[in-house]
């Protein structure tokens, strides 16, 4: 080996600051994705999560009120626990043996079954964008989703917040109708 020279294997190694912009300049015309489209994204998704467990736990107070009018029954407590999916079922039945019950109309059980479909989705699917290009999918155990944009995650909590509303206007002016019974 010659002194102060590097051995001949390592010289390919060591870079000047020539070579280091001339690496970069390769890559200057690469496309790459835009982070704001993941913020966008995540933005959107935490609103969907939001308005989701408004709808949740209205949902279980519109059980708790049915309780309520029915007078506590203790075998009817577990109505109002259990998962979502479990929770709609039982208002779907309440609803069925208390055809009259004002608290119980105006629900849209198609609705609320296909939003708690649609949530699960982005909830538990898992975010896989392309850092070139910037597309992204959904992946979940089942399959792979590359329809679910920001716009479509906002029109989906948008239609999630007028559940709750409903929800929230039962509850609440429900006891308007006792007035009237007074």
């Amino acid at each position: 080996m010659c002194e102060g020279r590097l051995h001949p294997t390592h010289a390919d190694a060591v870079l000047t600051v020539s070579d280091q912009e001339t690496y970069d300049d390769q890559f200057d015309d690469v496309p790459w994705a835009d982070p704001a489209i993941r913020e966008r994204y995540e933005a959107a998704l935490g609103r969907l999560i939001l308005a989701y467990n408004d709808v949740d736990l209205h949902l279980t107070r519109l059980i708790e009120e049915c309780q309520r009018k029915l007078g506590d029954p203790k075998h009817l407590k577990k109505l109002a626990t259990g998962s979502f999916i479990e929770r709609w079922d039982n208002v779907r039945m309440l609803r069925a043996i208390l055809p009259d019950m004002p608290l119980l109309q105006g629900i849209d059980f198609k609705e609320l079954h296909e939003l708690n479909e649609l949530r699960n989705i982005v909830a538990h699917g898992h975010f896989e964008q392309n850092p070139f290009q910037g597309d992204y999918e959904l992946i979940t155990r089942k399959q792979r989703h590359d329809d679910f944009s920001a716009e479509r995650l906002d029109n989906i909590t948008g239609r999630l917040n007028a559940q709750a509303e409903a929800l929230k206007v039962s509850v609440w002016f429900d006891d308007l109708e006792d007035l009237d019974d007074a």
